[in-house]
């Protein structure tokens, strides 16, 4: 088989699984969304993604029902965007930042007066699904609900700083913003693949080889997207909740970091 065929088929192969990434989002979403991650509003989501963008409509029993509009969505990290345009006079403008894992997506809304966070899951809620499904073990729902938060407010700080604040530290006994994001990124490969049932060692290769802002948040969202089928899977709960507790930890010194910067963290 000559080279040119071998290239337009293996072309066709990785098009189509783009295709079939795109297309997990498409379908029924239902969730809330409000002031706390527990309580808020009911919402649907009518969803449909290509390669390129998400689009849909946003409903609720409470809601004045809206258009999405500019939305994107990154299969390898995760990262879900898009703006809700409401359908009232002043076209209110709702912004959803957060991050997929399976089925189940959860982040942060924020329109020109109040923020608040949101939660869906993929598939309409009826008693032939809930009795199709097994019961959810209640320590990986909880981990997975906790990474989703906490690996989402990361992944926001690592963007909303500027490269040339990536080397910046309160002290010169501590790591650099930079650091601190790469050092994050490695616990994620650790516990996750601890929690997918591998005897991983515990290496710095990212913080010690990723020095550039482009270079760690592409490693962060690598180890992000790999951390997914641990948190959907059946593995052992306890490293992934270390995972969890990890990052919450180094989540709260880049809250200090980014006060002291002048900016605000994303989960204010």
């Amino acid at each position: 088989m000559k080279a040119p065929v071998l290239l337009s088929l293996w072309y066709l192969s990785f098009a189509a699984a783009l295709a079939a990434q795109a297309g997990s989002l498409t379908g029924t979403w239902t969730g809330h969304m409000g002031p706390t991650q527990a309580a808020g509003n009911a919402i649907t989501l009518q969803l449909k993604s290509t390669a390129n963008s998400v689009s849909g409509t946003v409903t609720g029993p409470q809601l004045i029902p809206g258009d999405i509009q500019r939305g994107s969505f990154d299969p390898e990290s995760g990262a879900l965007k898009f703006e809700v345009v409401v359908r009232d006079a002043g076209k209110t403008v709702v912004r959803f930042e957060g991050t997929v894992i399976g089925d189940t997506a959860a982040g942060r809304v924020a329109s020109a007066d109040q923020n608040g966070y949101f939660r869906i899951t993929k598939g309409a809620p009826g008693k032939s699904q809930v009795a199709a499904k097994p019961p959810a073990d209640p320590g990986m729902e909880a981990a997975r609900r906790g990474f989703v938060e906490v690996s989402g407010w990361v992944a926001r700080a690592a963007e909303l700083v500027p490269a040339d604040k990536y080397a910046y530290r309160p002290v010169s006994t501590v790591r650099t913003f930079g650091q601190l994001v790469a050092h994050v990124a490695d616990a994620y490969q650790y516990y996750c693949a601890r929690g997918a049932g591998r005897n991983t060692e515990w290496t710095d290769a990212i913080e010690k080889s990723a020095v550039t802002k482009d270079a760690i948040v592409r490693r962060l969202e690598q180890a992000a997207a790999a951390c997914g089928p641990a948190y959907a899977g059946t593995g052992p709960v306890a490293p992934l909740m270390e995972n969890v507790g990890h990052t919450s930890l180094h989540y709260g010194n880049l809250i200090t970091y980014m006060r002291m910067l002048g900016l605000t963290p994303p989960s204010s």
